[in-house]
């Protein structure tokens, strides 16, 4: 009959079952240079791109001696929370030390009329319209489960809100089965929760409007061109 230090080793290679174990920690890979995430234990890491999508999920080769199994759920969560935070800062940023162009027009010198406006202006809330219609669509709560069914999850707005893993498969799955499920998960609801590129792009007229707002210049000679060319058209009618 095995003695109480046998049971210890038994014990030990059964948590890392799959040839992992506390000596093959991450300890020399670099840090990795886009926005990331990481939970207060340091268990698990995740990696987004700039626009916040999931690109990686990385445990820790010793997690299972730092965390329940019961509990790497809310690791995870916080994670990606951290890593999609940590995304929009980046881009907060990148924004104010390289602030965008104003909007170009078409240079149009054509006059500009009150009607012309009113036109411009109805437009341009159409515009509003459709993009706030998408929006809210993507407003809503969506769900999403793993190929393999051991992990499930929902999100909002970009914003992870849940998240399941079961606990037994997790404590005996290797790591690399765990890291794969939860990055098909978490990559499913960015994409189904977060408004596609068309949602921030700027319509016609809109920029248009903006064109115009950012060159007073124009917008006054263009509205001046109009007036003369009423008072042209009054003349000739008199």
């Amino acid at each position: 009959m095995p003695d109480d230090e046998e049971w210890a080793f038994e014990a030990e290679i059964n948590l890392w079952d799959d040839g992992e174990s506390p000596a093959q920690a991450q300890e020399d890979e670099p840090e990795p240079s886009g926005p990331t995430g990481r939970d207060p234990d340091r268990v698990v890491t995740v990696v987004v791109s700039a626009e916040g999508a999931i690109l990686q999920v990385e445990l820790a080769a010793d997690w299972k001696s730092k965390v329940d199994p019961r509990a790497l759920d809310m690791s995870v969560l916080t994670a990606a929370n951290a890593a999609t935070i940590d995304a929009l800062l980046r881009h907060a940023e990148d924004v104010r030390r390289n602030p965008p162009s104003p909007p170009r027009g078409n240079e149009d010198e054509s006059p500009l009329t009150a009607q012309d406006v009113l036109r411009l202006g109805d437009a341009v809330l159409a515009e509003v319209d459709e993009i706030s219609a998408r929006l809210e669509v993507t407003d809503r709560p969506v769900a999403a489960t793993s190929s393999g069914g051991h992990v499930s999850g929902s999100a909002q707005s970009g914003r992870y809100v849940g998240l399941d893993i079961d606990p037994t498969w997790a404590s005996i799955a290797r790591n690399a089965e765990v890291e794969a499920e939860l990055t098909e998960v978490l990559k499913s609801l960015h994409r189904d929760s977060v408004p596609d590129g068309t949602g921030r792009q700027i319509g016609k007229a809109t920029a248009e409007l903006l064109s115009l707002v950012h060159d007073p210049d124009r917008l006054i000679r263009r509205v001046q061109g109009a007036r003369s060319a009423g008072i042209e058209r009054r003349g000739e009618d008199g």
